[in-house]
């Protein structure tokens, strides 16, 4: 999954989170920025994550 996939999903849950009042296209257009601003920290935070994961059988001696 690529940060467009992300943002995307994410930007279709928030327009969905405001049925009830019609968004202008301002709101969408600032709800799209939203969205791609939390789906590039998530991708930050979990290619971190990644990062400092152990590595497997990094403790052997030689």
């Amino acid at each position: 999954m690529d940060i467009h996939d992300i943002a995307l999903n994410l930007f279709a849950q928030l327009v969905g989170a405001h049925r009830g009042a019609p968004l202008d296209a301002d709101a969408r257009i600032e709800l799209g920025r939203e969205a791609y601003r939390c789906a590039e920290a998530f991708i930050a935070a979990k290619d971190l994550y990644i990062r400092e994961l152990p590595v497997p059988g990094g403790e052997q001696i030689y």
